[in-house]
């Protein structure tokens, strides 16, 4: 380590190896801290993105970072596209807020609902193909 070369005392090496590695947990924690604010489920399907999500919220626990139950189910709602968007207005618009588990179990709900209307929907049009 070059940076403690030509240091005299335990006090110096440990001060300059302090810094170091404090700036690394910096840059770690921003990195983590981005890929929460950015992380978007896009094609995984529920269960992968919510395991996602706690994957990058459990390392920065590791580290020391706080992340608050309300910070993560902001995160979570952020991160989900457009067939989303009602079940995140009725999230976002109770008066009484739900827990993170009982929003993952929500969201595992209203992505069965959401497979099952694909598949009708995808049965009818396979019909009317027939049909004609």
């Amino acid at each position: 380590m070059a940076q403690i070369i030509g240091l005299d005392t335990a006090s110096e090496i440990w001060t300059a190896l302090e810094k170091i590695f404090s700036a690394a947990s910096k840059a770690c924690i921003m990195q983590l801290r981005f890929q929460l604010q950015t992380t978007k489920k896009g094609g995984l399907s529920m269960m992968e993105y919510l395991l996602k999500i706690k994957s990058i919220v459990d390392n920065l626990l590791e580290i020391g970072e706080n992340i608050t139950e309300q910070d993560r189910i902001l995160y979570l709602l952020a991160g989900l596209g457009a067939e989303y968007n009602s079940f995140v207005i009725s999230v976002t618009s109770r008066h009484e807020p739900l827990s993170l588990e009982e929003i993952h179990s929500m969201l595992l709900t209203h992505e069965n609902r959401l497979n099952n209307n694909t598949q009708q929907k995808k049965q009818i049009s396979y019909k009317q193909i027939l049909q004609q």
